[in-house]
């Protein structure tokens, strides 16, 4: 949708849009958001994921009222990289397949342990995952089809995880397309939109080898998507923008997920209270974290 394409809305109706952005092993920050979305009784009418924010959008949209084994999920990687470095293994990786330096198994068998349906149009609240086509290099949103495929490609990070074929398309990380999709959400008719950002403030920053270096990469590529969709779409309908600040000690690394598991369920009661006026009524902004427990 082009700037001088305005959203269409049937008559007086409200739809509710949540848009979640992605942010690598930080994704677990946006499970207390939606816990205590659900705890209120908000129930988005669409749902919008990019990358990790696709995990979590597809099992909100599948559990709209309760979630309490997305948080399980999460920490069920406590200990485990995503990653590894050893040479002779991203060696034969990338001699056997060429197009990564992983493979995506594992994530692969630990998402598909939590998938019942395995169609992405069968979700209780309409579903629309992030993903970018390799072949028009433009983002593709999927919304019918294999939920497991559709979500693996919203995650496959270029050059770490292997592309993932939707149709006749090698799709990819939807965060190389768009950071956070708030044009989608106006597209399918939103006329409030809520999203949480994963995006964090520039930081001091130390190379910690060649895929933290790809990793932080395409972080930064997303934040500056990110910042330019905000500026073209954040005010076309009111928007609620949530940025917790928190960040996981790697990309790849889930050591930490219960302290940001904690700090994100301390932080956000908090700051979705700051959005709601004294009527119940949304109140457009970007809301920064109110915890400084970001990591560097």
């Amino acid at each position: 949708m082009s700037l001088d394409q305005q959203p269409t809305h049937a008559g007086d109706e409200q739809r509710l849009a949540l848009v979640l952005s992605g942010g690598g092993a930080s994704g677990i920050v946006q499970v207390p958001f939606l816990e205590e979305l659900i705890r209120r009784g908000i129930r988005p009418d669409l749902i919008v994921g990019s990358s990790v924010g696709a995990v979590n959008g597809a099992f909100l949209a599948f559990h709209p009222q309760g979630i309490e084994g997305l948080a399980e999920l999460w920490m069920a990687l406590r200990s485990t990289r995503l990653w590894h470095r050893n040479v002779l293994r991203i060696g034969r990786n990338l001699l056997t397949r060429g197009s990564s330096l992983y493979s995506n198994r594992f994530l692969r068998d630990l998402v598909k342990q939590h998938v019942t349906i395995d169609e992405v149009a069968a979700a209780e609240i309409p579903l629309f995952i992030v993903t970018t086509s390799l072949s028009s290099g433009r983002k593709r949103i999927v919304s019918s089809g294999e939920l497991l495929a559709a979500v693996m490609a919203s995650i496959a990070v270029p050059g770490l995880f292997p592309p993932v074929r939707l149709g006749g398309d090698w799709c990819v990380d939807g965060g190389l397309s768009s950071g956070l999709d708030l044009e989608t959400a106006l597209f399918q008719g939103a006329t409030h939109t809520l999203a949480v950002d994963l995006g964090v403030q520039p930081s001091p920053y130390r190379p910690r080898g060649l895929v933290d270096l790809l990793a932080r990469s395409m972080e930064i590529a997303v934040q500056e998507r990110t910042k330019s969709e905000i500026d073209q779409f954040g005010s076309l309908v009111p928007t609620v923008i949530w940025r917790p600040g928190l960040r996981a000690a790697s990309f790849g690394s889930f050591d930490d997920v219960e302290d940001l598991y904690a700090a994100a369920r301390d932080m956000a009661p908090v700051m979705i209270e700051q959005a709601l006026g004294p009527e119940g009524q949304w109140l457009p902004g970007i809301y920064e974290g109110v915890v400084p427990v970001a990591r560097v």
